[in-house]
């Protein structure tokens, strides 16, 4: 896919997206809301993780660029987060469940 649709397709699901960024290590206790830009540049930057949550398959049609897919039923017992609990993970859906 070309940078610009890339970029585009990027910029259109973050506008729609409820984002939530949370720390690894205060998962159950603290949630943090934070703007579709403050996303973009964390990832871009490596600062954060970005888990999208939903199946493979809606995984496959639609996910922001760099983001990982772990479905919401595989979330405890996954080992494809991050090692280090200091790291931000930002999850995502596509709407409110």
């Amino acid at each position: 896919m070309k940078k610009s649709i890339q970029t585009a397709l990027f910029s259109l699901i973050m506008f729609f997206l409820p984002l939530m960024a949370v720390s690894a290590e205060t998962a159950s206790e603290k949630f943090t809301e934070i703007s579709a830009p403050e996303v973009k540049n964390m990832a871009e930057s490596g600062r954060a993780v970005v888990v999208h949550v939903l199946s493979g398959t809606e995984y496959e049609m639609q996910h922001i660029p760099g983001s990982i897919n772990i479905p919401i039923t595989h979330l405890e017992t996954t080992d494809a987060l991050p090692r280090d609990k200091s790291t931000p993970l930002v999850f995502y859906c596509m709407g409110k469940r």
